[in-house]
């Protein structure tokens, strides 16, 4: 076997002895400085109403792309660990149905899915096709990517569109450099909890950064290469990293939209001698 196909298998079957849902506890105000503190009376009811009008934009954005499937070379890297880089293929469903297959030598390998109901596991080029199912309304890819980035969030990306987490107020301002602007959205008694990045027309999504409940960065994507599929513009080149040197990048080679799907689909069975919980 590979070396790297053997990290990515144990990497994987992690799932099968941790939680997938990670636990939130906001503890305390979050961190993050808020850009918006400094802006006069006027300059923040001017932000304020841009940052609705971009709001309506992005949630309006690709909204009638249902469904997809691609192919393309996933690289993952991890400050303990090799980097990892693998064919993959995939197929998902909004708002959090997920199947994503690792391909070895062009045949499938490692099968990982969620129907927004459950996680599922399976690797069938183990003789023994060890196989796991766990209850997850919206999994977490933690445990294998090292990036705490839900199922929910990577299909968002990868119709073209960003997450855009509940806040209680939202501003768009010109960055520092006056070269981008940011839409910053905040949560109650928590603070920052998204930056996203535009480039000057204030149509195009360059990075997005997610916060946790502590300010800290959970993650962020970047969108460093874009393409025009069936009228939809979707990521050709999609990075997602954090501060601890955890990262993936997706590569897509090619991209279907609004495909046929069935629930079936998102869901993996055991092999007939796997005895499951």
């Amino acid at each position: 076997m590979e070396p790297s196909i053997y990290r990515f298998r144990v990497a994987a079957f992690l799932v099968i002895f941790l939680p997938l849902l990670q636990a939130c506890s906001y503890v305390k105000l979050g961190e993050v400085e808020s850009p918006i503190v400094a802006l006069s009376a006027d300059e923040l009811a001017t932000a304020r109403a841009e940052a609705q009008k971009l709001l309506l934009i992005l949630n309006n954005t690709n909204d009638d792309l249902e469904t997809f499937k691609g192919v393309g070379n996933i690289k993952l890297w991890n400050k303990k660990n090799p980097s990892i880089a693998e064919r993959v293929a995939w197929v998902g469903a909004k708002p959090a149905s997920l199947s994503i297959v690792v391909l070895i030598s062009g045949h499938s390998g490692l099968r990982m899915s969620t129907d927004g109901k459950h996680f599922y596991y399976l690797d069938v080029s183990n003789e023994n096709h060890p196989f796991k199912k766990v209850r997850a309304s919206d999994a977490s890819f933690e445990r294998i990517l090292s990036i705490p980035i839900k199922s929910v969030d990577i299909i968002e990306f990868l119709r073209g569109r960003i997450p855009l987490y509940d806040y209680s107020s939202a501003a768009l301002i010109s960055e520092q450099s006056g070269n981008n602007y940011v839409l910053v959205l905040e949560k109650k008694w928590r603070g920052v909890i998204e930056k996203v990045y535009l480039d000057m027309d204030k149509k195009s999504v360059c990075k997005v950064e997610i916060f946790n409940g502590k300010g800290g960065l959970r993650y962020r994507a970047e969108f460093k290469g874009m393409q025009n599929i069936q009228g939809y513009r979707v990521p050709r080149l999609l990075e997602i990293s954090n501060d601890k040197g955890n990262g993936f990048s997706l590569k897509i080679d090619r991209y279907l939209a609004n495909i046929s799907v069935s629930p079936s689909m998102f869901v993996l069975k055991p092999p007939t001698s796997t005895q499951t919980n």
